[in-house]
């Protein structure tokens, strides 16, 4: 039921950008000429890779009708290809990677393919053999080689299933226990095969990077468990750095990347008990590689929460800061998306709404999460409708409280519904923040999300992370009061 509920907090923070973004479109400032040509990137990366293939056996899985290409970026951020599978079996991508060499994947199928600029590589898939695709083409040899390492249970499994529970010295002694049998099977491998230097560098580069992603994760999670700093692994992050340096791209450097910004920034918040800036952050990492990944982050998160106006004013920082082909790549694309959408939301609002795909709004697909929704626009039809989501434990959340009463007096209820949704535990402090700030009696309407989610078969869960909290550090405690948990929509 959890997953519900996501997907509910999703289209309603979702629906807040496209609506908020009608009135915004219109004088949102432009990237200036100068930002738009200090994006140009070097011709050579930009030179497509093709990847060809053919599926057999494919009466084996029937209702398979296409293949999806992924180019590996932050979480929720990766470029999707999607091809028909043809009546003969056969497939096609093209794409560029804008880098020197890059790890993509063909979802379920192939996941570790590695592809320079200009690459065009045929690929076999056996839907009966699903863990054996073959390779030809160019790079042949090295992803025949990597896919050896892979798919045969020599790196079975990327993540640690160690316990977070233990304490420092527990936890790392049981996962450089883990980390060594990893690289014996490693040696296993490479006596078996002998591969290329370059495919023994690779692998080896593959079990640190997912070493370092462990502890990341291990520190993350005893800062929030503790709510005490953990400055433990900062000697780390040298060492982390230099996995940026070694000229192969590959997917787990963004996890990587993202973990660092959530190990650094949780416990930046816990020291000095403020929400950090990014060039604290940065200032703390230091002038390298990593810093182009956390501050390409930043902007990402901006541009997916539909804010074009962070990138617009600090483009030249930008520029000065993240100089890598496929960062500027992916960060102008996803500027172009987010900008294309907020010229015309109504689509997408549409999708959300309704289902995906669905070109009639008016075509409602099965989606029981979203009943509650459904409901709330019938009855309040031809009115804006307004979502306050919050919990007494956010600061930027309570902040908002004397803004949404003068909302309120400003608009006749017959224009303007507001709906107050509290996700705090126990109920009595949603009792206590009615009184406190003066909410009952308003006009608007007070929801208890346990009782009302409940009473819906959906179960309730909010909070803060380390998205938001970045987001605070960049836009302010409006700012992000408006990015996280509020929607204003007008339904016609």
């Amino acid at each position: 039921m959890m997953k519900h509920l996501f997907s509910f907090l999703i289209i309603a923070s979702l629906l807040l950008f496209g609506c908020r973004s009608k009135t915004q479109s219109n004088f949102q400032p432009e990237l200036s000429e100068q930002a738009e040509e200090s994006y140009s990137l070097p011709e050579e990366y930009a030179e497509e890779v093709i990847v060809t293939g053919k599926v057999l056996n494919r009466d084996f899985y029937p209702n398979e009708k296409d293949l999806t290409l992924i180019i590996p970026f932050f979480r929720k951020m990766e470029n999707q290809y999607c091809a028909p599978i043809q009546k003969d079996g056969s497939f096609s991508f093209r794409f560029p990677i804008f880098a020197k060499i890059r790890e993509i994947s063909i979802r379920n199928y192939a996941e570790h393919l590695y592809v320079h600029p200009g690459d065009s590589v045929y690929v076999e898939i056996d839907f009966k053999d699903m863990f054996h695709p073959k390779v030809t083409g160019d790079a042949e040899k090295l992803n025949q080689e990597i896919l050896a390492f892979t798919e045969n249970a020599y790196y079975y499994i990327q993540n640690y299933s160690i316990g977070s529970n233990l304490n420092n010295n527990d936890f790392e002694t049981e996962l450089k226990r883990e980390y060594n049998l990893r690289l014996e099977r490693r040696q296993e491998y490479i006596q078996k095969y002998k591969p290329s230097e370059e495919v023994e560098f690779l692998t080896e580069e593959l079990l640190k990077q997912d070493y370092y992603y462990a502890l990341l994760l291990y520190a993350s999670h005893i800062q929030d468990e503790t709510g005490k700093e953990l400055e433990r692994y900062h000697a780390l992050l040298p060492e982390i750095n230099g996995l940026y340096h070694k000229g192969i791209l590959s997917a787990r450097l963004f996890d990587i990347a993202e973990s660092v910004e959530n190990y650094i920034l949780f416990g930046m918040a816990l020291k000095n008990r403020k929400y950090p800036k990014i060039e604290d952050m940065m200032s703390l990492i230091g002038e390298n590689t990593l810093n182009q990944y956390l501050y390409t982050k930043m902007m990402a998160n901006c541009l997916t929460a539909n804010d074009t106006l962070a990138l617009a004013k600090r483009h030249a920082q930008f520029d000065s800061i993240v100089k890598m082909p496929h960062l500027r790549a992916q960060i102008t694309q996803i500027y172009n998306r987010t900008k294309s959408y907020l010229e015309n939301p109504q689509s997408v609002s549409d999708n959300l709404l309704y289902g995906v795909f669905h070109e009639n709004a008016s075509q409602k697909t099965s989606m029981s999460f979203m009943e509650p929704i459904y409901e709330m626009l019938e009855k309040d039809r031809g009115k804006v409708i307004y979502f306050d989501f919050w919990v007494k434990w956010c600061p930027p959340c309570l902040t908002e409280m004397e803004p949404l009463k003068q909302l309120r007096s400003k608009y006749s209820t017959k224009d303007l519904v507001i709906y107050s949704i509290c996700g705090s535990e126990p109920k009595e402090e949603w009792e206590e923040c009615l009184d406190k700030y003066s909410l009952r009696n308003r006009g608007i309407e007070c929801i208890y999300a346990n009782d009302f989610f409940t009473s819906q078969g959906i179960a309730i869960s909010v909070g803060l992370n380390p998205v938001s909290l970045l987001t605070i550090g960049i836009l302010g405690i409006g700012g992000f009061a408006l990015l996280y948990g509020i929607l204003a929509c007008k339904f016609l």
